[in-house]
């Protein structure tokens, strides 16, 4: 894990801001980056949140907490509030953690720095999410925008939630020769998606991987269902997070882990 991956290329000519990038296979499935370790176990949990009666997403938000995914207060989860990148991460991290530690024989979990530098300048050691972070930078699941920074407290978008999601479940996500215009093809013409033309170019291939790679999770049709538009830029909410975070390719579904868990 103390090994820094190799940013991979920016597709397109936008300069003023970097997707948040993957490494290839061999970073995310190197024994040094993904390792078992007891201070990252995630305790069961039990929450009663007061506002996620009947709402799209109700039962993998109940599922994920139990898992002690989500914080251990209750009272209202604000369903259908935004999530911000900072937030989402954590999730991802705690989330994939839970469900390898339930799911897996011998699970390999996303280890928590123990050291205090950022690998990004506006993350400072002491922000709440600093470990989850600098953990996902480590593994070779992102990197951050091309000035350096991650923006942890910005809101977190439909396309931005797939660059993050798509890598942890299949190592081929991001990887392509594809040009733009083939991929937007795809996109639009295959997947039936009429904004194509709207999604960052940067994004084109992890969105394409996710839509059309049934190894990837296909991420986006559980959480938003079929549909004709894919408003990338749209803020991702907090169930849709969780129904996002619910299910990893290499690590199971929630809904296996609290089987699971009561068998104990």
């Amino acid at each position: 894990m103390k090994s820094f991956i190799t940013t991979i290329a920016v597709f397109g000519s936008v300069c003023s801001m970097l997707v948040p990038l993957v490494q290839t296979e061999t970073a995310i499935a190197a024994p040094s980056l993904l390792q078992l370790n007891q201070s990252v176990r995630i305790q069961p949990q039990i929450l009663a949140f007061t506002d996620i009666s009947g709402v799209d997403g109700e039962t993998e938000i109940r599922q994920l907490a139990q898992l002690g995914v989500l914080e251990p207060a209750s009272g209202g989860f604000r369903p259908r509030s935004s999530i911000t990148r900072a937030e989402f991460i954590t999730w991802l991290v705690k989330s994939y953690n839970a469900l390898q530690t339930h799911n897996v024989r011998k699970p390999t979990l996303i280890r928590l720095p123990d050291r205090s530098r950022s690998a990004f300048r506006d993350v400072s050691p002491s922000h709440p999410a600093f470990r989850y972070i600098q953990a996902a930078y480590d593994a070779g699941f992102l990197a951050g925008y091309e000035d350096g920074t991650f923006r942890p407290d910005a809101v977190l978008t439909r396309e931005e939630m797939i660059v993050l999601k798509s890598p942890v479940d299949s190592r081929g996500s991001g990887n392509s020769s594809r040009s733009a215009e083939s991929l937007r093809n795809f996109i639009q013409r295959t997947k039936g998606f009429q904004d194509a033309d709207r999604m960052s170019e940067r994004y084109l291939t992890h969105i394409a991987f996710d839509l059309g790679n049934a190894a990837s999770g296909r991420n986006f049709e559980r959480v938003y269902g079929a549909r004709s538009r894919y408003e990338p830029q749209k803020a991702v909410s907090r169930a849709e997070a969780a129904v996002a975070l619910s299910q990893f390719r290499r690590a199971g579904t929630a809904a296996q882990a609290i089987e699971k868990l009561n068998r104990r």
